[in-house]
């Protein structure tokens, strides 16, 4: 087997390891061991073309434990969280209450006065409704 494709051969056995460990425990034993069976099984196979497949099928079943299993920690980076730009930086935490933020007491059984002006605003500036 070439360097590359036993690099590329360990780094999906390793990939799915590592999605294995996150299924539920019932399941993991399990899954476990087909993973050592299948790689064992087609650990003497050294012609190209068959890698090839085979690493395509392991990519496949790694996609489908990508979508069942939750995200491993760290693999989604770093620079997760709550941030807020004050001050022209940008730090962590909350934003606040915005002070002065304009509050209407109509709601879907009224009409806001605001909103009949914007509509009516928006309207003229599309043209809807002018005769010519």
């Amino acid at each position: 087997m070439a360097d590359p494709l036993r690099a590329t051969v360990r780094s999906l056995y390793r990939n799915i390891l590592s999605r294995i460990v996150s299924l539920p425990v019932e399941k993991r034993a399990g899954a476990l061991e087909q993973l050592r069976s299948g790689f064992r099984a087609n650990a003497h196979i050294s012609d190209e073309p068959t890698l090839a497949k085979l690493v395509q099928q392991g990519n496949s079943k790694l996609a489908f434990l990508k979508m069942i299993t939750p995200t491993p920690t760290g693999e989604m980076g770093g620079n997760t969280g709550t941030f807020v730009f004050r001050d022209g930086k940008v730090q962590d935490g909350r934003a606040g209450a915005v002070a002065g933020a304009r509050h209407s007491s109509y709601d879907a059984t009224n009409l806001d006065p605001d909103m009949v002006a914007r509509h009516q605003r928006l309207s003229d500036r599309q043209h809807f409704g002018r005769r010519r």
